[in-house]
């Protein structure tokens, strides 16, 4: 009787073990830290200042590691367009890999968007910011200077989003 409580109470131990083990996330391989210091610049695309296309276009953003250690990316990330203060959130492609800028080092992102007259009847917004947030918390704002936009914020398929850093 005595053998038979010894291993009931082994084989209880072991089961809380491997559950406690099975809790406790695995360390994550080293390597930089999130970009915390970076600079954004507009770097081309199809967009024309003032805007006005009524078609889908594209601005190009460089990020710059403005910091004095290297550093990563991973993904889209989140852009707001806003006016007033009310935002347009544009939808993230998924994807990407990550991205281990050393200092001074550069990637880009595109903000691609459709640009609108005002002559279509849609709904419109006119954006007077673009506030980048990048995974790992840093927010950065950019001047927009592309024009009006349509609003795509609830279609089902946006035509406004932003691609993963590369």
């Amino acid at each position: 009787m005595q053998r038979i409580r010894r291993i009931a109470l082994c084989v209880a131990a072991g089961s809380l073990v491997s559950s406690v083990s099975a809790a406790v996330p695995a360390t994550a391989a080293p390597g930089p830290p999130a970009c915390s210091q970076v600079s954004l610049a507009w770097a081309g695309g199809s967009a024309k200042p003032g805007g006005g296309s009524d078609r889908q276009e594209t601005a190009l953003v460089r990020v710059k590691n403005s910091g004095d250690r290297a550093c990563s990316l991973l993904g889209a990330p989140s852009v707001m367009l806003t006016t007033n203060g009310v935002p347009e959130t544009l939808s993230q492609q998924s994807g990407g890999d990550l991205m281990n800028l050393a200092p001074g080092a550069t990637a880009k992102f595109t903000i691609t968007f459709l640009s609108d007259s005002g002559k279509n009847g849609n709904e419109i917004i006119r954006p007077e910011q673009a506030v980048v947030t990048f995974a790992g918390g840093t927010v950065k704002t950019l001047t927009w200077r592309w024009g009006d936009v349509t609003r795509q914020e609830a279609a089902s398929r946006p035509g406004n989003f932003v691609s993963p850093v590369t």
